[in-house]
This record gives C-alpha cells, sequence and structure tokens, in this order.
C-alpha cells in the first residue's frame, strides 16, 4: 500500500510533507514516470525536522534522457527553486525560497533489485515495481580502494607540513589540518557497518559515542605555528591506528614507505616524532 505522504505524521515538518505531497503529484501526472520512492532520511525512516527530501524516480531506460532534460521545469512546478544544480547526468539538488533542500536521482527498473524495502519507501507506484525491491541489505563494510586512497592523501598533506611552517603560511597550514580532520571523520564513517550511511550531516546516529569523543576533544585550529603543528600531530595519532587496523580489514597492505617518508621527514625538518 503506498502511504498518503501528503498529510504529517509529526515526524518531519509541515513543509516537508507538503513538498512530498506535491512531489507525489506532480509525478504522477508525467506519464514517464513509472514510479517515486522516498530515499536517504525519509527512506529509512530517520527524518527529522532538518532533513532534506530524496526522491528516487524511475522512468523507462529510452525517457532517461528526455526526463533529465525536463527535470529543471518539472522541479519548479514542484516547488520554486532558488537553486538548482545536476550532478552528473541523473542526480540534480533543488533549494527552495523557504530553504527547503530537495534531491531526485532518476533511474531504471532494472535498478528496483538494488534497492531495500529499508531504504526506499512508495511514494507513488501505480505498476507495483515494490515488489522488485530487496529486503533489508547487509551492513556495508570499509571500501578498500577508499580506505587505501584516503590513508594515502592523508600521509601526504601530514608531509606537507615542514612546507608550512617554513614559510610561515598558517593560514594554509589551518586550512591543510581542516583536510586531516575531514580524512579522519571520512575514515571512522567507513567503519560504520550500516546498510545506508547517510548524508554528511548525521555523524550522531553513525559514529559511536567513544569516537565522537576523540573528535571532540581534538584540538581547536588557529593559523599559528603552535596551533597547525599541535593539530597535524594529534589527528595523526588518531588517524594512523585506525587506518592500520582497517587495511588489515580490507586485506590491503601497508603503505610502509610513505609512512616511514612522512615520519622521517617530520622528525629531520621539525624534530617531530610521531607516536608508533
Amino acid at each position: 500500500m503506498t502511504r498518503d505522504y501528503s498529510a504529517s505524521d509529526g515526524t518531519a515538518d509541515h513543509g516537508q510533507q507538503d513538498l512530498i505531497g506535491r512531489a507525489r503529484q506532480v509525478l504522477s501526472q508525467d506519464d514517464r514516470v513509472l514510479g517515486v520512492w522516498l530515499v536517504g532520511s525519509h527512506g529509512r525512516g530517520t527524518e527529522d525536522q532538518f532533513s532534506d527530501v530524496d526522491l528516487w524516480v524511475v522512468v523507462s531506460a529510452d525517457d532517461v534522457e528526455g526526463f533529465c532534460d525536463d527535470w529543471p521545469k518539472i522541479a519548479d512546478e514542484i516547488a520554486p527553486t532558488v537553486f538548482q544544480r545536476a550532478i552528473g547526468r541523473r542526480i540534480f539538488n533543488q533549494i527552495t525560497p523557504d530553504w527547503l533542500r530537495f534531491d531526485v536521482t532518476v533511474g531504471t527498473p532494472d535498478a528496483i533489485g538494488n534497492r531495500s524495502r529499508s531504504t526506499a519507501k512508495p511514494l507513488y507506484d501505480p505498476n507495483g515495481l515494490s515488489a522488485g525491491l530487496g529486503e533489508q541489505g547487509a551492513p556495508k563494510q570499509p571500501d578498500p580502494e577508499r580506505v587505501e586512497a584516503i590513508t594515502r592523501e592523508f600521509l601526504r598533506v601530514l608531509g606537507l607540513l615542514p612546507v608550512v611552517v617554513g614559510r610561515e603560511e598558517f593560514v594554509v597550514g589551518e586550512s591543510g589540518a581542516g583536510l586531516l580532520r575531514q580524512m579522519l571523520v571520512d575514515l571512522m564513517l567507513e567503519d560504520v557497518a550500516v546498510e545506508d550511511r547517510g548524508g554528511a550531516l548525521h555523524l550522531n546516529l553513525l559514529l559511536p559515542v567513544e569516537r565522537q569523543q576523540i573528535l571532540i576533544d581534538l584540538p581547536p585550529l588557529q593559523a599559528t605555528r603552535e596551533s597547525v603543528i599541535t593539530a597535524h600531530v594529534a589527528y595523526a595519532t588518531a588517524f594512523l591506528p585506525l587506518a592500520r587496523t582497517l587495511h588489515t580489514t580490507c586485506g590491503r597492505p601497508w603503505p610502509e614507505a610513505l609512512e616511514t617518508a612522512a615520519r622521517r621527514h617530520l622528525f629531520t625538518t621539525l624534530s617531530i616524532d610521531l607516536p608508533a
């Protein structure tokens, strides 16, 4: 049974529910649309008043190009927008004047089985395509290639610290430390075993308390020599043990030569001896 999302159930705010209802109304009138599902936080049932609305719209393969070409006009029929952006060919972001955010991904029927009932809720499904949704998916495991890429980039950026200090480019160093911090967060998220990790604004739901505390306890950043050095060391101290563990979990070799070179470079130039 298709749920009526045009009325608020108290979980999300009225603006979101009105937007969802309007999306159903507009998209159900387009003969190319075979079905529409709520995905993201609304699909998982974890939405709140701050959530965006994520829609998965399924059309036939022959209609993908035309529907994507028409999407900007269709989006404005759903709600006036002050921002629209295409990411690739099939993903679109929108923001309304009231700062309601709604995103759409355009798919085809052959992808139905790649979604699960626990992450996709039918909004408009006249053909019963939801029957093809999979059961709850297995928890995500760390992506070996992503873990390896994050680690190598972290060590590369870490090794630039002597350049920053030598040139006294502490504003740049502050930015570099921010990159290291984000890579630490990204690595922690790779270690979260859930079916759908969601977007970037859900750390409280994803990271265990002890991981959140590690991030909270990291030193604040300022564009000074002492702050930049302290931050780099603290981030490396938190990052490297987790990265080694995930490399082992993923069966990927540790970049020993790169780490050794980075450690030697920091020690010979700045007398920094990173914890083992």
